[in-house]
């Protein structure tokens, strides 16, 4: 405990050299929360209050002032999505395939809906591996998909391939839509366009009061290891354009109503699985194998800049003024100029410096892929010694001046 202490001061320190004078303000460490579960959801905020899930099945409300726990609510299986608040009512999907409705202020349930059930997507011979009986599940499938309200509407999607449109008051369904694939990436709308992304490698529009498809764009498929394959990541809709990463390596940029491309990124063999964030100038977002933070022009789709985060990038950037910021899987917070990507402020967790299990190259501060991957254990095992670094696979959010993170061993990070 002793040397986690030295760690963590000295991680502080890091965290407050003086910057160039054009760079954002340090921040400041000043709370933690232990969840004492593991989440890949988002902390979300609304009412006073921070509403986050965790894999224990608990739907978390703390309130913002105090930084009390305001109430728990228990789904009865982990919660991975990222909550959904509005009109007084947090909707979150467990993996047990019910989504929950509650009272924002009280935790009380309100209704819940059940899919025809929820799983990791699989496949044969996944990542390249021996066919056998039954299909490989993917352990980097972290997520469910984050629920969407608007409209007196709940949308969201399900590993049963579908779409759903609820009654956001009664949970009744309104309609279904069938795709192709399992949908665990959240859907985003605008007017009456609701676009998601599915396994099966499409993009689909759909018009969000009837659930009528207006167009499907195919992302590339490699299905001989189905290793790059599916859409994971959440799209962004600005203005006329739709912005989304495939795990086929791109990152597309899409014409709104005809789903026509405009332009793509070339990932070079990356799977994107972060959702963007944009400015009037720019489309940012993060990279898996390519280790990186690319914030890209976002009319022609060329590089502003392409940050070397050194690791895996899940978690989708936030944006605030001129700054970027990222959290990456080694358990780093840092922030970026919007322009031109030059480096601002970071923060790594003591888990991070200590390094117990030898994940991360002393020189390169990348992930050591002998370590992590050609050792005894599973891939699953390794991402476990993944998540002990304190790394970070969900959405930070921007509060009043605050950076609240959460990481995936389950702990809630506020700086100011």
């Amino acid at each position: 405990m002793r040397i986690l202490n030295t760690l963590f001061a000295l991680a502080l320190a890091l965290s407050l050299a003086a910057p160039p004078a054009d760079a954002a303000a340090p921040m400041k460490l000043e709370h933690t929360i232990e969840l004492r579960a593991q989440t890949v959801s988002s902390p979300v905020v609304g009412l006073g209050k921070l509403y986050i899930g965790a894999e224990d099945g608990n739907l978390y409300a703390y309130d913002l002032a105090s930084r009390k726990l305001a109430w728990l609510y228990h789904a009865g299986a982990g919660i991975g999505s990222t909550p959904a608040v509005a009109d007084g009512t947090v909707y979150a999907l467990a993996r047990d395939g019910r989504l929950h409705a509650v009272d924002a202020q009280t935790g009380v349930r309100r209704w819940e809906f059940a899919t025809q059930g929820e799983a990791r997507f699989a496949a044969y011979g996944l990542y390249g591996s021996e066919k056998g009986a039954a299909p490989s599940r993917d352990p980097w499938d972290l997520w469910l998909s984050s629920p969407l309200v608007a409209d007196g509407r709940v949308y969201f999607g399900s590993s049963d391939e579908r779409l759903y449109a609820l009654d956001a008051r009664t949970g009744a369904v309104q309609w279904a839509f069938k795709s192709g694939g399992m949908i665990h990436a959240a859907p985003a709308l605008a007017g009456r366009t609701l676009v998601f992304g599915s396994w099966d490698g499409a993009v689909y529009a759909l018009d969000a009061a009837s659930g009528k498809q207006l167009w499907r764009y195919q992302t590339e498929t490699e299905q001989k290891t189905s290793t790059l394959f599916g859409v994971q990541a959440a799209p962004l809709i600005d203005g006329d354009t739709v912005y989304i990463g495939s795990r086929d390596s791109w990152f597309y940029a899409l014409e709104l109503t005809s789903g026509k491309m405009k332009w793509r990124y070339n990932g070079k063999g990356s799977w994107v699985i972060s959702g963007a964030v944009a400015n009037d100038k720019g489309v940012y977002f993060g990279t898996s194998d390519s280790n990186l933070l690319v914030g890209l022009d976002k009319r022609s789709g060329q590089p502003l800049f392409e940050h070397d985060t050194r690791v895996w990038t899940y978690a989708t950037p936030v944006l605030v003024g001129g700054t970027v910021y990222g959290a990456s899987m080694r358990g780093e917070l840092f922030a970026l100029d919007a322009m031109a990507g030059k480096p601002q402020w970071s923060w790594r967790t003591p888990e991070s410096l200590a390094d117990d299990f030898g994940l991360l190259d002393a020189k390169s501060g990348k992930f050591d892929g002998k370590r992590l991957f050609e050792g005894p254990q599973s891939m699953l095992a390794s991402i476990e010694l993944v998540k002990r670094l304190g790394a970070f696979v969900s959405t930070p959010v921007w509060h009043e001046g605050q950076l609240i993170a959460a990481t995936a061993d389950g702990r809630l990070l506020f700086f100011r």
